[in-house]
């Protein structure tokens, strides 16, 4: 399992099968997850930089309702992927 959807997996443990599905099935998704990722790890090296912690939790935010999102459209529309 990649870093980044293992991360993704255990932020969102109910849909972990969804997740994984599309993870390997969707490029789209599968750069989200990489960008969920690379904002989480960038956030835990600015523990310092008050303003720069804040705008990247906002971006995280973001991201986990553009994943969820995603995985509830493709859900909804009873798309295979």
């Amino acid at each position: 399992m990649t870093s980044s959807l293992q991360l993704v997996t255990e932020q969102f443990p109910l849909v972990r099968d969804r997740v994984a599905s599309l993870f390997e099935s969707d490029d789209v998704f599968r750069e989200l997850c990489d960008d969920y990722e690379t904002c989480s790890q960038a956030l835990g090296r600015q523990a310092a930089n008050e303003g720069l912690q804040r705008e990247l939790g906002a971006l995280r935010l973001r991201l986990e309702t553009e994943l969820l999102r995603y995985v509830q459209d493709v859900e909804r529309l009873g798309i295979r992927k």
